[in-house]
């Protein structure tokens, strides 16, 4: 018989236990509203000239400007590592094989979904709770009121609640940590850039097509709201803090129901031909793999861990969905781009384009040694004779073989671009090495980060949340502290999505100059040695992270005893 009991639960209470004991996650707290009050600091200096303008209005200007970056650098932050912390809840524990100890229990469905569910989100509640007081400081300044700082706290929280729940129901149907991210991020995606994607169609076709009312758009709530002169109210607020936990919820009473059906082994045996059959009512998918079979690709003699990942590692059919939708999107747009020929969209299809595809390798660079740590896999390669040089660089290569077909669409869009004729192919090599050079640093911090980091959740949390800080983070920080034309323009261009937007550009701009270039050549060169550094710490750290004794090939050969005395050098006598 079911039993049904209230409070939250042992495993709930377990697995809090566990986590506050780490010290880790009082230090990232603190990390981060430190890093909140550092960028106030800085953006008052970049704002103010290095001196304090006592008039209202600049202290005005400085409250708006800091509240945009933070508001949208934090948003951004929760929407790609809240579903982080909850992607692995359920399919990590059914590869281990604990999930089903805890089936044979006389636990219910509600306690172990539920209680999964709170433990990590709490985490993430308490990280947003802390960048609440340095936004409510900001009304001291002027510039925003207090119902807009609760109004950005309620839509963060909403968000934060509404990804951990759609990540803990991906992580009941599919079987890996880094399927559910990128199934989340799908969504995402489609939710929030389908306003832009409708309305460029439309544009085109002449025609107004259906998308998304902007209440329900998180950024139009936050930052947009005050552009709208006062329509947005705390009522929008609390009513998409309504429609979003109202889904949630529904999500999670559906993978309470669900999870004893999905987990036992016969349903799970079924779930997979739907979404087989669904891969192959797409024909040109299959081509696509018969042609990439034929590519060169590595010997099992020169290193066996990355013959495993370029062979053995293939993607479920659910993953290859999610992949096949974003190349066709990508396709669509870059071709559109193309044939409209319309000023500034190359360039924006060209940002998302490579922002998109870096998030999915920060993601599969990060779980690709981080998985294996925690199912115990990677234990069996650490007792193999490979040294540790081939292990790390196997799966270091395995990712990043995936970061040359990514520079293919934007380097097209850059070549194709109208404007200054003689600087078409070196914008587009630059398109290309620039890409290079940021997907090497990101293939490195994930492998450094899984190396550093034992637990699979905390790795692929720290690797998103630091690629968003990159990209959106650096972005509105420079361009809160300046004008974005002329310095603060090519500074943003180290951000991985308005880089490429940089880059573009340089086929418009008739001024553009051997300066700008070399702006963009220098973030070149800073990732190359970001992530030659990365990766060099990564191969000195590795045994001692994960308890490896030193391989045979790094020690000195063993010397064979010597049996035999040295005759030769004995002095031998006359009879």
């Amino acid at each position: 018989m079911t039993r049904y009991s209230l409070g939250p639960g042992p495993v709930f209470v377990y697995e809090w236990m566990i986590s506050s004991r780490r010290w880790q996650g009082y230090a990232q707290r603190s990390l981060f509203v430190a890093i909140l009050l550092a960028a106030l600091i800085v953006v008052w200096s970049g704002r103010g000239g290095g001196t304090i303008v006592p008039s209202i209005r600049g202290l005005a200007e400085v409250g708006r400007a800091y509240f945009n970056a933070a508001v949208v650098t934090q948003l951004t932050l929760v929407l790609l590592v809240a579903p982080a912390a909850t992607a692995g809840a359920i399919c990590l524990d059914r590869s281990r094989g604990t999930l089903t100890h805890l089936l044979v229990t006389d636990l219910s469905s509600s306690e172990i979904v539920l209680g999964k569910f709170a433990a990590r989100l709490v985490p993430v509640i308490s990280m947003i709770a802390c960048t609440f007081p340095v936004l409510a400081f900001l009304t001291l300044l002027g510039g925003i009121g207090g119902d807009e700082v609760v109004g950005a706290f309620l839509v963060t929280i909403s968000v934060a609640v509404l990804g951990s729940s759609l990540a803990l129901a991906m992580s009941l149907w599919v079987g890996k940590t880094h399927e559910a991210l990128l199934g989340t991020y799908a969504i995402w995606g489609l939710w929030l850039l389908s306003p832009m994607m409708t309305s460029f169609v439309g544009g085109i076709l002449g025609v107004t097509l259906w998308t998304f009312h902007w209440t329900f758009d998180p950024f139009e709530l936050t930052v947009g709201a005050y552009g709208r002169g006062g329509s947005v109210g705390l009522g929008d607020h609390l009513l998409f803090l309504s429609v979003t936990w109202a889904i949630s919820a529904g999500l999670a009473i559906l993978a309470v129901i669900r999870l004893r059906p999905v987990c036992s082994r016969e349903r799970v045996r079924r779930k997979w031909p739907l979404a087989t059959r669904l891969s192959l009512s797409m024909p040109w998918i299959a081509e696509l793999e018969r042609l990439a079979a034929r590519l060169p690709a590595p010997s099992l003699d020169a290193n066996p861990v990355l013959w495993r990942e370029w062979h053995r590692n293939r993607p479920s059919p659910w993953a290859r969905f999610v992949v096949a939708l974003f190349v066709a999107l990508s396709i669509t747009f870059s071709l559109l781009a193309i044939a409209t020929g319309t000023r500034g969209v190359d360039q924006f299809v060209n940002g998302f384009v490579v922002s998109v595809g870096l998030l999915m390798l920060s993601v599969t660079a990060s779980t690709s040694l981080a998985e294996e740590r925690a199912r115990g896999s990677l234990d069996v390669l650490m007792a193999t004779p490979m040294s540790t040089r081939q292990i790390v660089l196997g799966k270091w290569l395995g990712a990043f073989r995936r970061v040359p077909a990514l520079t293919v669409l934007p380097t097209l869009v850059a070549l194709t671009g109208a404007g200054w004729k003689g600087m078409k192919w070196p914008v587009a090599i630059l398109m290309a090495l620039y890409v290079l050079a940021v997907g090497a640093a990101v293939t490195s911090l994930g492998v450094a980060l899984a190396t550093w980091c034992s637990r699979l959740g905390r790795a692929v949390g720290l690797t998103v949340l630091t690629f968003a800080a990159v990209t959106v983070g650096w972005m509105f920080l420079v361009m809160a502290m300046t004008s974005p034309h002329p310095y603060g323009y090519l500074l943003i261009a180290g951000s991985p999505f308005f880089g490429p937007v940089v880059i573009t550009s340089f086929q418009e701009w008739q001024s553009t100059t051997l300066t700008d270039a070399s702006v963009v050549v220098c973030w070149v060169v800073a990732y190359l040695i970001a992530a030659s550094v990365l990766l060099a710490a990564t191969l000195a750290t590795f045994d001692h992270c994960l308890g490896r004794v030193k391989s045979s090939s790094d020690r000195e050969p063993l010397r064979e005893p010597n049996l035999w005395p040295d005759l030769e050098n004995q002095a031998v006598g006359p009879d």
